[in-house]
């Protein structure tokens, strides 16, 4: 099941529309709502806690729907088809500021946040699952990966260079930041909705559960327990998801009061997304050298690393920042692609072990986990941010800056290294994957009567 490049494009296109929200949701809402919508960091934090948590319940109904979904198109194609326009909506209303009294426009932030998550949802988990089912190769669906981290990263790169522009130019000469973010996502959610369009008329499910099985959710979630590469994968992916949340959220107060050069602070971001391209290019031909597994710990090593290097490097020296930057973003996207490509070869794992494929609760049940993750990592932040002393729209304290640097460089360093021994219990090295994929193709040409 060889993939053409077109169709990995157009695959891709997905993740840049995703990233256009997303990244927006992770560089800048934070930010958002303590200077500009005027909630406090405390109140923030339970938000994302809250909501993220219980959105990472939402993620199993909506992969247990799409298991169960039957249309010509296919079981994961056509929610993009269903969800591109009600998320672009949703996105519009979360950065909107509306002229209330305190009380309601904080439940208007909960609310919108709330259908902005379930939205992000419905249409991700089955775009996530959609790669699993496109091709059975394990190399293949690797570089479907990486060429989908290098468009999503074009996405992101977007963000970063067009965002902080985009809002000055939106806020007018009176210069609205409220506006100004209201009119920017509504340029970044209008892409996105044709960037999914694009990849529901340009993909193609391939690989399908085994004829005989039968819709039965108990022994599907019984299976995730019992499928150990999952358990190790979701795990990983609740500190990943932690760790980014923390580092990418600090980066404007990181800007603003450290460096002071707010003005600047989408060169980090565009730094980020550039150099993640190649890192997610690099990750197939690596992981087909090393195994996924094991590019998987290189690339959280040299994190570590170049990460905690950027703790040393003081205010005036910029360049230097951008150079460590480079590094740490490369290698922190030589990981990211190995999720969704091991989260496929587990998928595979289960129909291998038990018999039993049920591609939408694996990819489902791991958004689970990276909700969870960016719930504890929203929380981190605001409650980092409150226990350092920050107060928003004041000059900061010397805790807050030494607060907000950690939270940037070493803290985020600290907990990638701990990714190396979690993975170690990962069981699909090279050779198990070849052997489960060699014996999975024969029992399909059986099934198939070839």
């Amino acid at each position: 099941m060889k993939l053409s490049l077109y169709e990995k494009i157009v695959y891709g296109l997905g993740d840049m529309a995703s990233n256009l929200v997303f990244m927006t949701v992770m560089n800048f809402l934070l930010f958002f709502y303590t200077d500009i919508y005027g909630l406090s960091a405390a109140a923030v934090g339970t938000l994302f806690l809250v909501v993220r948590t219980f959105d990472a319940v939402v993620d199993v109904l909506v992969g247990v729907a799409a298991d169960r979904t039957r249309t010509r198109w296919g079981k994961f194609r056509p929610w993009l088809l269903w969800m591109a326009g009600p998320l672009a909506v949703v996105a519009i209303f979360t950065f909107t500021t509306p002229d209330w009294a305190p009380g309601p426009k904080l439940i208007y932030a909960w609310v919108t946040y709330m259908l902005l998550m379930f939205a992000y949802s419905a249409i991700n988990i089955p775009y996530n699952a959609l790669s699993a089912v496109m091709t059975d190769d394990l190399h293949e669906r690797t570089a479907l990966s990486g060429v989908r981290m290098a468009c999503a990263q074009i996405g992101g790169l977007a963000v970063a260079a067009g965002t902080l522009p985009m809002i000055a130019f939106f806020g007018g000469a009176e210069a609205d930041p409220a506006r100004g973010y209201q009119r920017t996502m509504m340029v970044f959610a209008a892409v996105s909705l044709v960037l999914f369009l694009i990849t529901f008329f340009g993909t193609r499910e391939r690989v399908h559960p085994p004829a005989d099985q039968g819709s039965d959710l108990r022994a599907d979630l019984a299976m995730l327990v019992k499928n150990r590469p999952w358990v190790v994968l979701s795990i990983a992916s609740v500190l990943l998801f932690i760790l980014f949340s923390v580092r990418q959220g600090a980066v404007i107060y990181y800007y603003k009061y450290y460096l002071r050069q707010e003005s600047v602070a989408s060169l980090f971001f565009i730094v980020t997304s550039l150099a993640a391209i190649p890192g997610a290019l690099l990750a197939a031909p690596l992981s087909r050298r090393l195994g996924k597994r094991e590019t998987f710990q290189f690339g959280a090593i040299a994190f570590t690393v170049f990460n905690g290097v950027m703790f040393l490097i003081p205010p005036g020296h910029v360049g230097l920042l951008q150079a460590a930057n480079v590094l740490s973003s490369l290698a922190m996207f030589l990981v990211a692609p190995m999720i969704p490509s091991m989260l496929g070869d587990t998928a595979d794992y289960a129909e291998w072990k038990f018999r039993r494929r049920s591609t939408g609760i694996v990819f489902s049940a791991a958004s689970f986990s990276m909700k969870v993750g960016m719930g504890v990592g929203g929380a981190l932040s605001g409650a980092l941010l409150s226990y350092f002393g920050y107060v928003p729209r004041t000059e900061q304290g010397a805790s807050a800056v030494r607060g907000i640097v950690l939270m940037l460089t070493l803290l985020p360093a600290g907990g990638f290294l701990l990714l190396v021994p979690l993975m170690r219990l990962y069981l699909l090295d090279a050779q198990t994957s070849e052997l489960m994929r060699e014996e999975l193709v024969l029992r399909r040409s059986q099934s198939s009567g070839i």
